[in-house]
């Protein structure tokens, strides 16, 4: 079989290129943006990959937070939708100094079959002393970006201590802004915004409230300030004019007294839930904006637990959905083991419907031809005569053709075999001795989401 799967055509490489270079490597070493790009496009044809997109992140640091890199964030999303087979870059230290991040990554790229590679280093991953190698760059380069950030932390130390900016307006709480000439910015009151600070921070003390003064805000103000916003702004020292260890960093709004005890408040009011192992966590989406529902529950007079159940925060707390239905964990719990076996078979037949119509397609094919086919569609593509959504279309109804008439026919209708037998098992006499982390992951490993529609109707989407 292995002989005959060589008259396979691959498939072309669908490469992107990743270019990461920071304000200070520009200026010091002349990494640019133009001299990556030129490079990596210059590889990427030596290789015969098409590439689909490019990504780069401008005036970024390699020490940078993964959230603060927000091409590397676009390219994880793309990479999950496979979008791509393999991520192209010019040095290993453009994609990663910090081991953590990059076995993060990597986990993402490896659970969808995307590869990397680098245009001017070459690194084998496939073999012990391939990963030690990785492994030991990946150290060094650390090291040597922990070394910068040492010196980064010192110079930021003493900008705080004369009470300058090192931050831009965007990264100041709700009633301040960044101003004075470059060298020596400060953080002041924005005149804009300072009125809204002060009943903020008025309401709070009032209700006690995150959400309340979410929605207080947003009304008054026609804001749509969300909860997590909100959260930063009150639990943010600047407010009484402390920051890292200066007492007069800036302009305070309220005192230290009244900081403390908006946060005593805020302590009061929020409800600490993770206490409790939710069943469906993570499994149930909100059918309108998307968003996965968030566990609650509620206690009797007595402190004794009463009801477990998910909603949609952005309905709840920022009024950004207008999903305000709960679903109760004990309701959806009983629906799904008095239905399972029925959705299952469900699952199955509609799967097994598309692989019956696929079935009746095999027949013999003239493989020269398709062979023949195949090689002017890739050449079409190569000289942008087609789209890639022609070239993809085409190249999978030939290669399907080519496989089916050069190796033996399995039918993949055996992936549906846990399925199978789930329902043949006896699963109910086994679940109710599970604890709520163990049903957590049984149904995690059967199910991709479950919504509940605004008729109160349960959809499950199996993985």
């Amino acid at each position: 079989m292995k002989e005959e799967s060589k008259d396979i055509i691959k498939k072309i490489i669908h490469a992107v290129l990743y270019i990461r270079v920071s304000t200070e490597e520009q200026v010091r070493h002349g990494y640019s943006i133009d001299s990556q790009k030129a490079r990596l496009k210059e590889y990427c044809k030596e290789k015969g990959y098409k590439i689909v997109d490019i990504y780069i992140d401008e005036g970024k640091s390699a020490r940078a937070k993964l959230k603060n890199r927000k091409e590397l964030l676009k390219l994880i999303k793309d990479a999950k939708e496979e979008k791509f087979d393999r991520v192209v870059f010019w040095r290993l230290d453009r994609w990663f100094r910090n081991i953590a991040d990059y076995y993060k990554i990597q986990e993402v790229l490896d659970a969808h079959k995307i590869s990397w590679e680098c245009s001017d280093e070459e690194y084998d991953t496939y073999t012990s002393n391939g990963r030690l190698y990785l492994n030991i760059k990946l150290s060094i380069a650390q090291n040597e970006s922990d070394q910068t950030g040492d010196r980064i932390r010192f110079n930021f130390k003493n900008m705080i201590d004369q009470g300058k900016a090192i931050t831009g307006s965007h990264a100041v709480p709700l009633g301040y802004m960044v101003a004075g000439e470059e060298k020596n910015k400060k953080v002041v009151k924005n005149p804009d915004t300072e009125q809204m600070a002060i009943d903020m921070l008025d309401y709070v003390r009032k209700c006690g409230s995150i959400r309340g003064t979410v929605l207080y805000i947003n009304e008054k103000y026609n804001k749509t300030i969300c909860y997590d916003s909100m959260r930063h702004y009150l639990t943010n020292t600047k407010y009484y004019g402390y920051y890292r260890g200066n007492d007069n960093y800036c302009e305070a709004y309220i005192t230290k007294e009244e900081f403390d005890y908006i946060q005593s408040l805020i302590k009061q009011n929020v409800r600490h839930n993770k206490r409790y192992d939710y069943i469906f966590s993570s499994l149930i989406r909100c059918p309108l904006c998307g968003s996965k529902l968030s566990g609650i529950t509620t206690k009797c007079k007595n402190g004794a637990f009463k009801y477990a159940g998910y909603r949609c925060n952005h309905a709840y707390n920022d009024n950004l959905c207008t999903y305000r239905k709960k679903v109760g964990e004990n309701v959806l719990e009983e629906y799904l083991l008095s239905n399972l076996k029925q959705e299952i078979t469900k699952h199955i037949y509609s799967i097994q419907k598309i692989e019956d119509s696929n079935e009746n397609l095999e027949k013999k094919y003239d493989i020269d031809k398709i062979k023949k086919k195949l090689s002017k569609l890739t050449d079409l593509y190569m000289n942008d005569k087609i789209l890639r959504e022609k070239y993809d279309e085409e190249f999978e109804k030939l290669n399907n053709q080519l496989k089916e008439a050069s190796l033996p026919k399995e039918r993949k209708s055996r992936n549906l075999n846990k399925y199978k037998d789930l329902i043949d098992s006896n699963m109910l006499e086994v679940y109710n001795k599970l604890n709520n982390n163990s049903k957590r992951m049984f149904w995690a490993k059967y199910i991709d989401y479950i919504e509940k529609d605004m008729d109160d109707e349960y959809h499950i989407y199996f993985k």
